[in-house]
């Protein structure tokens, strides 16, 4: 049964891939006709419908708690998996700020690069202050942003520290910061976490033969970045989503 299981999912992951790339390719060059911001809202329901259908096929079950704040456009969670991506980028239309590597994955490579995805070259002074403007820009006409400050996943066992710099566009523009934790539980809780010297297409193999897969993301309150330095906005959000964790504060910050 599960491998009947992996089979028939690989078929409609496939499927859903190959209608991903024809809408990039197809359909949004022609969107563009009607205007930036009508293109960009077609765009948004295009890649949150994708994101949706990902999870249908996967079996993913997403219990969402509390809300989040509309004024509140950085959005900032702990890493564990690729798919935080599809869980969260499944609930709002989102610009997503993702390492280089990802850009060279088969098919989600691709579709990252043509949904406007900003890459980052881990090391790169030069690259990180070009991405830190986009951002800052981005954020002023109010576009949503999803950001790992993490830097890397991790187990979900605990959460790393924050990078503080990756706040410094929120600083910049004026926003508030909103915290966003995810947990997965249950058989995925051990097979999710894509870590290490991973590739992503057996762990996505792997990943099709679990049943059932719940995921909690949970909305902290929003962080007003006004009167708190970019160490201090980190601090703060990490600590928030320890808190919507669970996790409390015998989980010690790892370096």
């Amino acid at each position: 049964m599960p491998h009947f299981r992996q089979a028939y999912r690989a078929l409609l992951v496939a499927a859903v891939c190959v209608a991903g790339m024809a809408a990039v390719v197809l359909l949004f060059p022609p969107l563009r006709i009607l205007g930036e911001s009508r293109a960009q809202c077609l765009r948004d329901k295009v890649q949150m419908a994708w994101f949706r259908g990902f999870l249908l096929i996967l079996g993913v079950q997403v219990e969402r708690r509390g809300r989040w704040n509309p004024n509140a456009p950085l959005w900032v969670a702990n890493h564990i998996s690729w798919l935080d991506i599809v869980v969260i980028g499944a609930q709002a239309p989102l610009t997503f700020i993702s390492k280089q590597d990802v850009a060279g994955w088969p098919v989600f490579g691709f579709l990252a690069s043509r949904t406007g995805t900003l890459f980052l070259r881990r090391g790169d002074r030069e690259d990180t202050q070009r991405l830190g403007e986009r951002m800052t820009w981005l954020l002023r006409q109010k576009r949503t942003l999803l950001l790992f400050p993490e830097g890397t996943s991790s187990s979900g066992e605990t959460v790393l520290r924050f990078h503080p710099r990756l706040f410094q566009p929120a600083k910049r523009a004026g926003v508030a910061v909103q915290p966003v934790a995810l947990a997965y539980r249950g058989e995925a809780a051990k097979i999710a976490p894509f870590v290490g010297d991973a590739s992503f297409l057996p762990h996505l193999l792997q990943m099709l033969r679990v049943p059932r897969t719940v995921a909690e993301l949970s909305f902290g309150a929003a962080i007003e970045s006004d009167h708190l330095n970019r160490d201090e906005l980190a601090h703060a959000a990490r600590q928030t989503v320890v808190g919507c964790l669970g996790k409390g504060e015998a989980r010690r910050q790892v370096a």
